[in-house]
């Protein structure tokens, strides 16, 4: 699944490729996977979206807002899988579930892996949208302040008191953030996906805040992991330092072997003696 970094750099892209271009083609194949879902529904949603020309593109936490002519918003949220750019004259993969032709000839295509959503909406349909209306501050926002970093830990404590893993991969909390970027993000802070947020002292919040800023400015920088691929259909070049690749390998910081665990629905990579 996308997540912050890739999300960046996406949107970098599509500002080169697609803003300011008018689509006059939108195709929406009736075989869509069960999770892609769209607002409004086919061929409504077609029908918002032929004429239009976007104009600008921007993101939030793992979500990607193009602003069109109209004042709407199109919409991509929380997915995975391939969102590729094709410039006029190209091929276009036989597999998608979702294409856009504009006026120059070329397409953008989506083809989801598990999830996503795809919608039209007005700036209002947004605030009052359950995922898209809900996200807070990302990492890599300047608001994104160690005390307002530290505030939030400190609402977050005082009420639900999640384990950090559910409390940073949570959107209203922390936007952009996945079981992809978590592992590298606890690492580097020496913390288990296990702790309560109530338990952490200031230096590990202190920790915690430095890993956040510095692995999402590198992934981003690098234009996101290497396991997935950007909109010219290359991949990126942040390698983690923790995945499934990593499981039995030394620890790059004390050598005991990288051990997987399965934590709140997902696979998470730790070190057991660093982040004991």
């Amino acid at each position: 699944m996308f997540e912050l970094p890739e999300i960046i750099n996406l949107v970098r892209q599509l500002e080169k490729t697609v803003v300011r271009r008018r689509i006059v083609r939108v195709e929406v194949p009736t075989n869509r996977p069960k999770f892609l879902f769209l607002s409004p529904d086919t061929p409504a949603f077609e029908r918002a979206l032929i004429g239009r020309r976007i104009e600008e593109a921007t993101s939030r936490g793992r979500w990607i807002f193009c602003r069109l002519d109209d004042g709407r918003t199109l919409l991509f949220g929380e997915f995975g899988g391939r969102l590729l750019f094709h410039p006029a004259g190209t091929p276009i993969p036989a597999k998608r579930h979702w294409i856009a032709e504009f006026d120059d000839g070329s397409h953008l295509s989506l083809a989801i892996q598990m999830w996503g959503f795809l919608g039209v909406l007005t700036e209002a349909e947004i605030a009052q949208h359950p995922y898209a209306g809900t996200l807070a501050f990302t990492p890599l926002d300047t608001s994104f302040t160690e005390a307002a970093f530290f505030e939030r830990l400190d609402r977050h404590a005082a009420g639900e008191n999640k384990p950090i893993k559910a409390f940073l991969t949570h959107s209203p909390n922390v936007a952009g953030i996945g079981n992809g970027y978590l592992q590298d993000i606890l690492f580097r802070a020496r913390l288990s996906p296990k702790r309560k947020v109530s338990s952490l002292s200031r230096d590990e919040r202190r920790a915690l805040y430095g890993a956040l800023r510095q692995t999402l400015r590198e992934a981003a920088d690098l234009g996101g992991r290497d396991t997935e691929r950007d909109l010219l259909d290359e991949p990126g070049r942040y390698v983690p330092l923790l995945d499934g690749r990593a499981v039995g390998r030394p620890c790059p910081t004390c050598v005991a072997p990288i051990a997987k665990i399965q934590y709140l629905g997902g696979s998470c990579y730790l070190c057991p003696r660093c982040q004991a």
